[in-house]
């Protein structure tokens, strides 16, 4: 048996657009950093349903926008309007010091 409730942000599409939301904005908010700026933009949209006088298409779109990273360099112009910049910084190699034996110590 179906029980028919009145829509509602939370019962839209069958809850979907509230769980999607419960979902997102954590993931906004522990990418916030001091000075940054996040958003959730929701967009509901009804579209009646052709031959009916009585029925209504419901639909939703979330669409996180999640705080930009960026830097910045400084580069110099030549004299044929080419940019130059200083080269990366190679990323250090990393060493194994130790190798893993699998199954521990056979000595114990």
């Amino acid at each position: 048996m179906s029980m028919e409730i009145s829509v509602s942000l939370s019962t839209i599409c069958g809850g979907a657009m509230e769980e999607q939301f419960q979902q997102l904005y954590p993931a906004l908010l522990a990418q916030l950093r001091e000075g940054n700026k996040a958003s959730l933009s929701i967009n509901i949209s009804f579209k009646k349903v052709q031959d009916t006088s009585t029925m209504i298409n419901t639909s939703y779109k979330i669409t996180p926008k999640f705080p930009a990273s960026g830097k910045a360099s400084i580069c110099q112009i030549t004299g044929d309007y080419k940019l130059k910049t200083e080269a990366p910084v190679e990323k250090p190699q990393v060493i194994t010091l130790f190798k893993a034996v699998e199954g521990g110590n056979k000595n114990e």
